[in-house]
């Protein structure tokens, strides 16, 4: 057992370097995590009390946080308890909090396996289970160092809540010689996993139901009200409901599917009360039996009406869970990767290809190890067919949704071990040898050590520090380099780098990864922004104090397209449809206009930071990100041959890549012209500097130079500049 810890210990820090190796903790796979370290740093802060209401999201309203208190408070008591008082020290014991929650699953999936394999003698079973549980891809990566997500807890308690019903039925284990647990054992145990559950992860009344299942069938069997899980459930829905009080007097709804609340206590307990009300039926004698039963049906009916009169808004919020996040018709989380369905969307070998890089080779073999167990086990072992039906249930769920193959890894890993254990039990008839415990765990290291998705995370994690995504860059340099104090703290980028933006440069954000949970009529405006043109910009991020906004092709590259449907890119160039018939296309380009094509610069944005990381395939340098802060632009006022074109130009550098920053405007009838101009001339911020002065010209014409202080573009100052010559004649 330690060796099958000590291997999954390594496989989940192997990846050090991309989280430690720059200097600066890098949480890990997707914003989510980097909220999560938010929060649980601002635990840690006013330890032990939870942020519940966050003023720096859905700026400048604030919102509540949807998430569950458990899994941060855990992380911060973690950090407190290894921290000592040193900030970087309790950064790491948060990277570190998914790591060990990964070791408890793994060890929880070794004691599932035990109460599941039929005796001592299947002992090379167990020990092949926690390595499948070591190394299955998907297990790894959300218990890898720097993963601060709540997956990884969820299918902690998903096995602790199967592992805990199956022991309630009857069934020879691995650890036969043990009595079996007592009733009151059975109840204080449930009572605690069913309770830590819903406080780590407000979907968990989903995993008690399935728990449920074997408790009904032998509540049914027996009768037993006391150690039956019933009052287990009913004292786990209790003390749920007190741990959530803090919450509830924050954001002050009672009843919410998308906020930790009286309804998801409420659930679990309902599952406790259906639980005695069958062991009730099943006490009666046979001629009463029947009776009790339909007593029970048409009370739990007329409870259900009185129940949706009474409390129509908890009947609403419960189908809503079940439409809008389970089925995901919600419109913002049918577009949000992890609550794709398994097969959603990709033709033929894709879909499997995915599948594969999730759950490796052993995903395809679980329908095979499923038949093994079915065939050898689960006749003679009614908790080898409760872990068939809970498996099953799992499975079902990551179809609908790939976010719970992370919760169906120890459920696979023990239906793996077993058949593979049974595969050699079987080999052992004319190979004696095969009989041993050793070769079922070794045979599935090989496999596993041979598969290429989980070869990638045991031989090829990064053995050097890697750069930062361009989000998580700008957000570095908005809190190394912060702007001027009068600049509104706003920042305006994507939702779903609004996580990355938050935590990394301590500045609110509009939207982030809760997306449409906080504030849907907000979400859908933040989303629709980027079509619209300037003024709207400038409107909506002045409403929303606003003062920096992060955009280019990391957020209009792929996501915004025309109303024709025109992307961004066309053989390596900028597609000249898409930047003539969306407004804010000059993001893309540091605001530059082009004016061979008629499209203006933005006025009132200063490019003050592009990411290192470039956009491949292009036939010019253009950064993936840039960051901008709003100002006034400097008023530039000049005379030019009547309905001329003026260019103006200003040469930059970013990363030391030339550009060349160009504005234009049509001179008036009377030769006049005004440009308001964003950029200053000598004006260095961090990876960005602009050359000596701004030239305007015609085409053709000799360009006339001008500076634009720093001072004139923030105080929106008027810059005269001489009159602008006419080209010169051709001879």
């Amino acid at each position: 057992m330690l060796a099958v810890l000590a291997l999954a210990g390594w496989v989940r820090i192997s990846n050090y370097p991309a989280v430690l190796g720059s200097g600066e903790l890098l949480p890990q796979l997707d914003g989510d995590s980097y909220y999560h370290l938010h929060r649980a740093l601002e635990t840690l802060r006013h330890f032990p009390r939870v942020p519940h209401l966050d003023p720096g999201m859905n700026w400048p309203r604030g919102a509540a946080c949807p998430w569950a208190d458990g899994f941060d408070l855990g992380a911060a008591a973690f950090a407190a308890a290894l921290g000592g008082g040193s900030p970087a020290r309790e950064r790491l014991a948060i990277a570190l909090w998914p790591v060990l929650l990964g070791l408890l699953a793994v060890a929880a999936t070794l004691r599932l396996a035990r109460t599941v394999a039929p005796g001592a003698r299947w002992r090379g079973a167990v020990l092949a289970a926690g390595v499948a549980a070591a190394l299955v891809p998907e297990g790894v990566l959300h218990a890898r160092l720097g993963r601060v997500d709540h997956h990884v807890f969820e299918a902690l308690v998903m096995t602790l809540l199967a592992t805990w019903s199956l022991r309630r039925l009857p069934g020879a284990g691995a650890g036969a010689a043990r009595p079996p647990p007592s009733p009151l054992r059975i109840e204080l145990e449930g009572a605690l996993v069913s309770a830590v559950a819903v406080y780590g992860f407000t979907g968990s009344p989903l995993y008690v139901a399935i728990a449920a299942g074997p408790l009904a069938w032998a509540a049914l069997r027996d009768g037993r009200s006391l150690g039956s899980g019933g009052p287990a459930l009913l004292a786990g829905g209790a003390l749920s409901a007190a741990l959530t009080v803090p919450a509830l007097l924050d954001h002050g709804q009672l009843l919410s599917f998308k906020l930790p609340t009286l309804l998801q206590p409420a659930l679990v307990a309902l599952a406790g009360a259906a639980i005695l009300a069958l062991a009730w039926c099943a006490r009666a004698g046979a001629g009463r039996r029947r009776a009790r039963c339909w007593g029970v049906a048409a009370g739990a009916g007329a409870l259900a009406a009185v129940a949706g009169a009474l409390a129509w808004p908890a009947v609403r919020e419960v189908q809503g869970a079940l439409t809008g996040w389970l089925l995901h018709r919600d419109p913002w989380l049918d577009a949000v990767g992890e609550f794709q369905p398994m097969f959603r969307g990709l033709d033929g070998a894709a879909g499997w290809l995915r599948a594969y890089w999730f759950l490796g080779w052993s995903g395809f073999f679980l329908p095979a190890a499923a038949a093994l167990v079915a065939w050898r086990l689960a006749r003679g072992s009614r908790r080898a067919l409760g872990l068939l039906f809970v498996t099953g249930c799992v499975t079902a769920l990551s179809l609908l949704q790939n976010r719970f193959d992370r919760v169906l890894v120890p459920f696979l890993a023990v239906c793996v071990g077993l058949a593979v254990a049974t595969l050699l039990r079987l080999a052992a008839a004319r190979l004696p040898w095969a009989r041993a415990p050793v070769w079922a765990p070794l045979a599935l290291l090989a496999l596993y050590a041979a598969d290429p998705p989980s070869r990638a995370l045991l031989l090829r994690a990064p053995r050097a520090p890697l750069a930062a995504e361009p989000f998580v860059e700008a957000a570095l340099d908005l809190r190394d380099r912060p702007p001027p104090a009068a600049l509104a703290p706003g920042v305006f980028t994507s939702w779903d780098s609004g996580h990355q933006v938050q935590a990394m440069s301590g500045r609110p954000v509009i939207v982030n990864g809760f997306g449409s949970y906080l504030d849907a009529a907000e979400f859908s405006r933040a989303e629709e922004l980027l079509r619209k043109g300037e003024p709207e910009l400038e409107a909506y991020l002045a409403e929303h104090q606003v003062g920096l906004v992060l955009a280019g092709a990391a957020t209009l590259g792929a996501d915004v397209t025309t109303a024709g449907g025109v992307r961004s890119f066309a053989a390596g160039r900028l597609d000249e449809r898409y930047m003539v018939e969306l407004p804010l296309s000059p993001l893309l380009v540091a605001g530059s206009g082009i004016p061979g094509w008629s499209v203006h610069h933005l006025a009132h944005l200063l490019p003050r930071f592009a990411s290192t990381g470039a956009v491949a395939g292009m036939t010019f340098r253009l950064p993936f990100l840039w960051s901008y802060e709003r100002v006034r632009g400097a008023v530039v006022r000049g005379t030019a041959p009547p309905r001329a074109r003026v260019v103006a130009e200003l040469p930059f550098t970013e990363h030391r890549r030339p550009h060349v920053y160009k504005a234009w405007t049509d001179a008036a009838s009377d030769g006049t012209f005004e440009l308001v101009l964003p950029f200053p001339s000598r004006y260095v911020s961090g990876n960005v500097r602009s050359g000596d002065a701004w030239t305007a010209s015609l085409e053709g014409g000799r360009p006339v130079r001008f500076e634009v202080p720093e001072a004139a573009v923030r105080g929106g100052a008027t810059v005269v500049v001489g009159p602008v010559p006419p080209p010169v004649p051709s001879r």
